[in-house]
């Protein structure tokens, strides 16, 4: 099972940043906390942020400086490599912010990344996170390179914008590169929606008075809000007042939602009865549960339990400081207890 990163966005009336910077704060020692980002639209100008760090080095980051609008994305990464141009959200043109959760996963090997990645550079496009040698399974470029796969995706949907509208555009790069992700983006000609993508990675979304908060984990909303999942192998066009959602293609049929919520709630509680643990534990309990097909839907049982358990006092959660990527910027954990 793979889980690497949160994700947070917005779209409403409010000023987006703080909101999408409580979400990531609120979500980071799931699966993250080692590199942050932040992306905001005000009309046609994007605007973004990138550290290497948690939510608090961002903020140390962009406390003098502004960042306009009311519609925008936030991220947090797990520690795989890079320097901050390996944070998200990944910003083409000053036009298109994207960010993901996941990996290739399932669909190692099944797909030519590489390929994909040779042919949009030799297109003329140019990514950001770019290494001079090869990082953890990252698609790779001529020359020993390798890149980041979300700015191979970023570029991917750029492409396919100049054929098709900003929700087709997303499924597109979706079905022609699947991946156990989910993956969201905004583009400054579409300054009131946000366009989400869903294998079968978390993504819950959440409508208040002031508009529409999307996020990987229930916990990133406010205690008791009414919330529900984006179908997993579903794309979303997500705006102020609610959201639009359809299936993905065929992606709908391959990915398996069939983990009993009861019996998580049980399999999480004696977890956490014998120890203390991480989601990675938990995720690793939970996963059997499911009749043992590839493409599982497993994150969604467990977030939604430990939401439900924090809230119900059965549980408590501690936040701990890690090693970061770097020595100087620590990174976040958060460790679940039964009390």
């Amino acid at each position: 099972m793979i889980i690497t990163c949160n994700i947070a966005g917005y779209v409403g009336t409010e000023p987006a940043a703080p909101i999408l910077l409580e979400m990531i704060e609120a979500q980071e020692g799931l699966a993250g906390g080692f590199y942050t980002g932040i992306a905001t639209l005000d009309g046609d100008t994007l605007h973004h942020v990138r550290v290497v760090g948690d939510c608090s080095a961002l903020r140390d980051c962009i406390s003098d400086l502004s960042l306009p609008g009311t519609i925008g994305l936030a991220h947090s990464r797990s520690n795989s490599g890079g320097d901050c141009l390996w944070a998200h959200p990944f910003v083409v043109d000053e036009r298109l912010a994207y960010i993901a959760n996941g990996s290739v996963g399932c669909f190692e090997g099944k797909t030519d990344l590489c390929d994909l990645a040779t042919s949009l550079e030799q297109s003329g496009r140019s990514f950001t996170a770019v290494a001079d040698e090869q990082i953890g399974n990252y698609p790779s470029l001529p020359g020993g390179r390798s890149v980041h796969m979300s700015d191979v995706m970023a570029h991917a949907i750029d492409e396919a914008l100049s054929r098709l509208g900003p929700l087709e555009a997303l499924e597109d790069a979706f079905l022609r590169i699947p991946s156990e992700i989910v993956g969201v983006s905004i583009d400054s000609s579409q300054d009131k929606h946000i366009y989400l993508a869903r294998w079968n990675m978390p993504a819950c979304a959440c409508l208040a008075g002031n508009g529409v908060r999307i996020a990987s984990s229930p916990v990133a909303f406010e205690p008791g809000a009414s919330w529900e999942w984006i179908p997993p192998g579903s794309v979303a066009e997500i705006a102020a007042d609610g959201w639009f959602v359809r299936p993905m293609g065929e992606a709908r049929n391959m990915v398996c939602d069939d983990i009993d919520r009861a019996k998580a709630r049980e399999a999480v509680l004696d977890r956490l009865e014998k120890s203390a643990c991480g989601v990675g534990a938990l995720l690793k309990t939970v996963r059997p549960l499911s009749n043992g097909h590839e493409l599982v839907v497993a994150c969604d049982p467990v977030y939604e339990v430990l939401c439900e358990l924090e809230l119900e006092g059965r549980i408590r959660r501690e936040r701990r400081q890690v090693d970061g990527a770097y020595e100087s910027t620590p990174g976040a954990q958060f460790i679940f207890h039964a009390v």
